[in-house]
């Protein structure tokens, strides 16, 4: 009991671990990470996903899933001794926790301030002088003078993608500006998509012309850092009108005004447009609902409906190569299919579809975290995850309606992981006192009696085989021994071996329970042999003469 109390004490603390304590470890087991040395980077990266897993809570969701979906990226560049891969997946990961490092930063007070900058620094490079300087302003200041920093640090990285001789180092440069953009996508000013960076990437790896790509986003960049400050120029064309000539002035006033009016409407048609003419929303909605639909939309990048229920089928799909992954016994690989539906689903769909059902994408979301966070994940648990998100598109197109069953098995859904594991772990283990009993009452020498004893064994396998499938995957998880994670190929949620494996075992417990309980019944005379007469009772009456030999034990054959 002490033990116990002791460990969750322990992992109370490490979860509310700080932010800079955090980083720092998190550096540490990167810094390990060199294509050179596999053997010492592996485990680095296991260390640093196993960081985030248990100690990210300090982190918001959204960064720790997209921070643990680029290690296991990482990961896979270092199987494939990518290196142009790997240091661009190392450094979105370390950018990722800079966006988290200057949040903190800019809402932060005193020590912990400084103490957030100088990780920042270290994270995402910022030179001393800057460093020093961002210290003294207060947060609005320092955050627009980060920002311009990291501004032309993308317009810089942006050119050497343009200007690369050969696409891996194209594709580094580009990474790296989407790295420094993730620091501060969320800024007011901000003109620049994620997904434009993706689809830059795409075409850089895929082998496709990209230039004009990376040339577009070095223009936005450019227009964003010169955006950043407005403020000098109209305080200095303010005193530029002089009243000293006030008949010269009507006659140069009109020709400033033409081009100011054609330049103000154009954006408003541009923008509105393409987003109430084309993305479709059913006719369920309201005409109010309806336009703040496409309005989200539209932010999100979506032009038209296909688009968004493409999207919707991709978080799909992530869900069932989940399914494949946890049914041939390879967590980790599930949980990077997870954890990129859930960036996904958070990114692009829970916006739109929050405006339909609220409810159901919230609990869509958590099942997602539940699962992606849960020690002994079944594969039955996603296929309640891939429903809710058909039901969901489904819901989109058609309007919300009442979902109580499917509601019932998201609750049920929060369920797995540490409560599911422990319900079933104990009643493995109380499992063994009745077989204790069915060996002491069943263990005689009948071998009838024998044969309903390993009936009753057959009936309690499966609970013993699903509570060693959970003690594997906690083992596995939380016990550094990822090869006992095996073990949850036992359990019958898992696939059809496991379920014709307890449908075999129930076939022979009928058998053998029907065996062992007709012997019992002839021994005791309950059963008649077909055509035999029944004698009658006073011939059938015993001896009253007993003897030595008459006296037979209770389990024994008669």
């Amino acid at each position: 009991m002490k033990r116990g109390v002791a460990l969750f004490l322990w992992l109370a603390l490490a979860l509310a671990a700080p932010l800079p304590e955090l980083y720092d470890r998190l550096e540490s087991a990167l810094g390990q990470v060199r294509i050179e040395a596999q053997n010492q980077a592996l485990p680095a990266l296991e260390q640093a996903q196993s960081l985030l897993r248990q100690e990210g809570e300090v982190l918001p969701p959204v960064l720790r899933d997209a921070a643990l979906l680029n290690l296991q990226e990482a990961r896979q560049a270092l199987l494939r001794k990518s290196r142009a891969d790997l240091e661009a997946r190392l450094l979105l990961v370390r950018h990722l926790l800079g966006k988290a490092l200057l949040d903190g930063f800019l809402s932060g007070t005193g020590e912990e301030r400084a103490a957030l900058l100088g990780r920042l620094a270290r994270a995402t490079g910022l030179p001393q002088p800057l460093v020093q300087e961002a210290r003294s302003l207060p947060p609005e200041g320092a955050r627009r003078l980060l920002e311009a920093h990291y501004l032309q640090a993308m317009a810089e990285d942006l050119g050497r993608s343009l200007s690369a001789a050969s696409r891996p180092e194209a594709y580094l440069a580009l990474a790296r500006a989407y790295a420094r953009y993730l620091v501060i996508q969320d800024s007011p000013q901000s003109t620049l998509k994620a997904q434009d960076f993706v689809q830059a990437l795409a075409k850089v790896s895929g082998g496709e012309p990209f230039r004009a790509e990376v040339a577009a986003l070095r223009e936005k960049t450019l227009a964003w850092r010169k955006g950043l400050q407005p403020s000098p120029k109209p305080q200095a064309q303010a005193p530029t009108p002089t009243p000293s000539s006030p008949l010269s002035s009507p006659t140069q006033a009109p020709p400033p005004a033409p081009p100011s009016t054609p330049i103000s409407p154009p954006p408003s048609p541009v923008q509105t447009a393409p987003a109430v003419e084309t993305f479709y929303v059913a006719s369920w909605a309201s005409p109010e609902l309806a336009s703040q639909i496409r309005s989200v939309a539209y932010a999100l990048g979506y032009n038209y409906v296909f688009e968004f229920l493409a999207d919707l089928d991709r978080i799909a799909q992530t869900v069932g190569l989940a399914s494949s992954a946890l049914g041939r016994g390879d967590t980790e690989s599930a949980r990077a299919h997870l954890a990129s539906g859930l960036f996904i689903f958070q990114k692009n769909a829970e916006p739109i579809l929050s405006l339909v059902n609220p409810d159901l994408s919230e609990m869509v979301r958590k099942g997602f975290t539940t699962l992606y966070q849960a020690p002994g994940a079944r594969v039955i648990d996603t296929f309640v995850l891939y429903d809710a998100i058909q039901e969901l598109a489904r819901q989109f197109q058609e309007g919300p309606r009442s979902t109580p069953w499917l509601n019932f098995q998201l609750f049920l859904l929060n369920l797995a992981g540490i409560p599911r594991a422990t319900f079933f772990l104990v009643a493995a283990a109380l499992a063994f006192f009745p077989l204790y009993l069915v060996r002491l009452t069943f263990g005689g020498r009948n071998v009838y009696w024998n044969l309903l004893a390993l009936a009753f064994l057959l009936l309690f396998l499966p609970i013993l085989a699903e509570g060693l499938s959970y003690f594997g995957a906690i083992m596995a998880d939380y016990g550094n021994l990822p090869w006992l994670a095996a073990l949850n190929n036992l359990s019958i949620g898992q696939g059809l071996l496991p379920y014709l494996s307890w449908g075999l075992s129930v076939f022979l417990v009928v058998v053998l329970a029907t065996a062992g309980l007709r012997g019992i019944a002839a021994q005791f005379g309950l059963l008649k042999e077909r055509g035999a007469e029944v004698a009658p009772t006073a011939e059938r009456l015993p001896s009253t003469t007993l003897t030595s030999e008459t006296i037979v034990e209770w389990d024994e054959e008669f």
